[in-house]
Parts: structure tokens; C-alpha cells; sequence
């Protein structure tokens, strides 16, 4: 029931769109994660004000996360490719970004961010070149430019709706409520992927 309620949903918002099922279950739950993640991105700078932060140090805690998970895809890359179930690989990265999330729950110094963002390098650089990887697996030469285009643009929907989102829910509940919200879905994500039959992805 929860498959066919799936494809009519996707039917009605990309019709014609021919999607396969592998592709139709990674859109899903990336488009998830990216939305738990902009919950909080645009709003990354006022937060380590709050724990004692300037401007310039959220720019320098950002640019470590982004530089770590840079240099870690390069090492991890050659590495990755041997790696028989790329998808679990996935699943590790959902799992540890839920740490990271719990992390800025209890969020109180710089040192405990500085560690946190390396963390979360080190979950990207394991995460995203395997969903690449499957993600382009599932894709067909013919169809390939669709098939990526649905989700570059299904992902800059969502980061704009979570920006919104995310901007009415901290003013409401508060940082450590999106942070708590953030780790469930990001932990959930990952128990899912990691569950899914081999065959499916």
C-alpha cells in the first residue's frame, strides 16, 4: 500500500518523469536530510553567536566542516570504491550526522563546535559519494540528464521550503528543539537505508 501511495504521489508531482523505484527511495530520503539540514544552515551564524561566537568565527567553524569533508572525500574516495554496499556507507552518514545534530544540542563552548564540525566532515565525506554513486547506478544514459535534474531540483525546493521552516520553528521552539527534531529524522533516515533489502538500492 505504502509503495503505490508512494508512486501516485510522485506520478502527480513529476508526471512522465519515469523514475524507477531505487531512484524514486534516494530522492526521498535525501531530499529528507536536506531539509533537516536547512532547518538550521541559514541560521548557522546567529547560533554561535549565541554560544559565544563572532561572525568571523562561524565563518571559520563553516569552512572547517566544508574543507574536512572535502580532504576526507579525496582520502576516502579510492577506498569507498571497494566498499561492496555502497548504500551502507549512506546509512553511516545519515547515523552520524544524527550525532552531529546531538552534538549542537548540548552545545555550550567553541572547542565542542570546532570538534563537532570535523565530525560532521568526516560524516559527508563518508556519505556523499556513495549516494552519487548509487544514485548514479539506477541511472540510464538516455535519461541520465532527467534523472539527476529531478533531484538537483527537487533538493533546491527543499532547501528553500526548510529555510522557511526552519527560520519559524527557532524563533517558536528554540535551537535545541530543531537540533532534537534534527537527530531523530537524521538517525531515522539511517536505520531505514541500513534495513533496506540489498536488492533495493
Amino acid at each position: 500500500m505504502e509503495r503505490n501511495n508512494s508512486k501516485k504521489i510522485y506520478a502527480f508531482i513529476f508526471p512522465k518523469t519515469g523514475l524507477n523505484r531505487s531512484l524514486r527511495i534516494l530522492i526521498t530520503v535525501n531530499s529528507v536530510l536536506v531539509f533537516v539540514m536547512g532547518l538550521f544552515a541559514p541560521f548557522y551564524a546567529v547560533f554561535v553567536q549565541q554560544i559565544g561566537g563572532s561572525i568571523a568565527f562561524a565563518g571559520l567553524s563553516w569552512a572547517i566542516f566544508s574543507i574536512v569533508s572535502g580532504a576526507l572525500i579525496f582520502l576516502f574516495s579510492n577506498w569507498q570504491m571497494k566498499v561492496k554496499e555502497p548504500e551502507l556507507l549512506i546509512a553511516l552518514g545519515y547515523i552520524l550526522r544524527g550525532g552531529v545534530f546531538m552534538s549542537y544540542v548540548f552545545m555550550t563552548n567553541i572547542p565542542q563546535l570546532i570538534i563537532t564540525q570535523v565530525f560532521w566532515g568526516v560524516a559527508a565525506a563518508l556519505g556523499t559519494p556513495a549516494f552519487d554513486s548509487v544514485y548514479s547506478n539506477h541511472t540510464t544514459k538516455e535519461n541520465s540528464i532527467v534523472e539527476w535534474g529531478r533531484w538537483e531540483g527537487i533538493a533546491a525546493i527543499v532547501t528553500g521550503v526548510a529555510a522557511l521552516v526552519g527560520g519559524i520553528f527557532i524563533q517558536t521552539f528554540g535551537y535545541e528543539t530543531v537540533f532534537i527534531i534534527m537527530a531523530v529524522i537524521s538517525f531515522g533516515l539511517g536505520i531505514y537505508v541500513w534495513k533496506l533489502p540489498r536488492e533495493v538500492l
